[in-house]
């Protein structure tokens, strides 16, 4: 598989439309890959217009001339907890992915979902994941209201128990700068992020 695109996109000549990509994407070479989760797999606060463009880790191994991976489906939706995502696995199974990355609990901890409770649904969706060839696991954005990242290391410690690979985007995204608001990545922060789960699942 080609090496990470990391910069602008190059001339559209054979790609497909598609929204993620500025309108523009790569063929389906290369491994299905589909981002489950919340805002943060979907995107960042521009993910409302349906283009993510550079501050989407997503867009990051599925836009350019050398993509990681083929785009399967980008199933972030802003502001669900790990409850609601459990119930939209059908449809990121329905895309078939190769690889998907699970990224939830930033919303739990936001509204005091219990810590069991949170866990409970992740293990629920690794669960359903079980025919996916690769499954990555993420952590979350370090919280001001969890300073004791209980979350992060219990999704650490589920990563392990599962044997999946790990993606630790709170690694990332507790350097200072790294998001604008506290919680969603920065453009930098995405291209960090997108170069963890090539690494995590093997992509390059």
């Amino acid at each position: 598989v080609a090496g990470l695109v990391l910069g602008p996109l190059k001339t559209p000549v054979l790609y497909l439309w598609n929204a993620e990509c500025f309108g523009w994407s790569t063929s389906s070479d290369g491994p299905r890959l589909v981002a489950l989760g919340d805002s943060i797999a979907e995107g960042n606060s521009v993910a409302d217009w349906g283009i993510h463009g550079d501050t989407s880790w997503y867009s990051h191994l599925v836009c350019g001339d050398g993509a990681a991976a083929a785009d399967g489906r980008n199933a972030g939706a802003t502001g669900e907890t790990t409850a609601q995502i459990a119930a939209r696995m059908d449809e990121a199974l329905a895309a078939e992915p190769d690889v998907l990355v699970v990224n939830g609990g930033t919303n739990d901890q936001a509204r005091g979902v219990p810590l069991a409770e949170t866990i409970a649904n992740l293990r629920s969706i690794l669960d359903q994941a079980r025919g996916v060839d690769t499954v990555v696991l993420a952590t979350v954005p370090p919280s001001r209201s969890a300073p004791d990242d209980r979350l992060n290391i219990a999704i650490r410690n589920l990563a392990a128990e599962r044997g999946l690979p790990l993606a630790d985007f709170a690694s990332t995204l507790k350097t200072p700068g790294a998001t604008f608001d506290g919680v969603h990545p920065t453009a930098d922060s995405a291209r960090s992020m997108a170069e963890q789960i090539v690494l995590a699942a093997g992509l390059r």
